[in-house]
């Protein structure tokens, strides 16, 4: 009896990479199956890596977009005066769900405490750049380019001036939960003086720059 002639080895993966670009859902099916069953020749290696390191991103990117809002509402806080009292305390309500779903992302991935300093120096470039955007609308709408011009080059810091400790108010091995009644030195000032609170104000020298 002849023997079986194999099939093009990369015929089924090359069938695969078509499907993925046309129809997504049908891509995912067939490629689960053919991991399934172990045939190796029907997966589409390139973009099967590719979807599980974009899962990682995903969860990445999920973390540096909480932080970077709580940043921005932080920075809002410390420098806009003319915020009500009403505002003040909708934006702590803001952070603290920020900080409670950057601590749930942290407790799925454990992982991505190893990028602590790249994430939230990502988070922080994102956080100014809408916080200028936010300051420069509050001062005056109908001025906006000469409004985000001042306050991108004079009036907000080009580093994070927040310890990352103080802004996710979370470290997996030592919390439960985060300690919401932590704030930033200079937020902290800002919360007291304003609403009244008792927040704890570090001393300076514990209050040093984003690693």
């Amino acid at each position: 009896m002849p023997a079986t002639i194999p099939a093009d080895r990369g015929l089924q993966a090359r069938r695969g990479e078509e499907l993925y670009c046309s129809d997504g859902y049908s891509w995912a099916m067939q490629q689960a199956d053919a991991l399934r069953r172990r045939d190796l020749d029907a997966v589409d290696w390139e973009n099967v890596i590719e979807e599980i390191e974009a899962v990682g991103r995903r969860e990445r990117n999920g973390w540096e977009s909480l932080c970077a809002r709580a940043l921005e509402r932080m920075l809002a806080i410390e420098h806009w005066p003319a915020a009500t009292e009403s505002a003040l305390r909708h934006w702590m309500r803001e952070i603290d769900s920020f900080r409670l779903r950057m601590a749930s992302v942290l407790d799925r991935n454990p992982g991505l405490q190893g990028r602590y300093d790249e994430m939230c120096s990502s988070a922080w470039r994102d956080a100014r750049r809408l916080a200028v955007y936010r300051l420069a609308d509050y001062e005056d709408p109908e001025r906006p380019k000469e409004c985000v011009r001042k306050w991108d080059r004079r009036s907000l810091p080009q580093a994070c001036p927040y310890r990352r400790e103080h802004v996710a108010a979370y470290e997996p091995r030592r919390d439960s939960v985060p300690d919401l009644n932590l704030w930033p030195r200079r937020v902290a000032k800002v919360l007291n003086e304003r609403l009244g609170r008792n927040y704890p104000i570090l001393p300076e020298r514990e209050c040093g720059r984003a690693r």
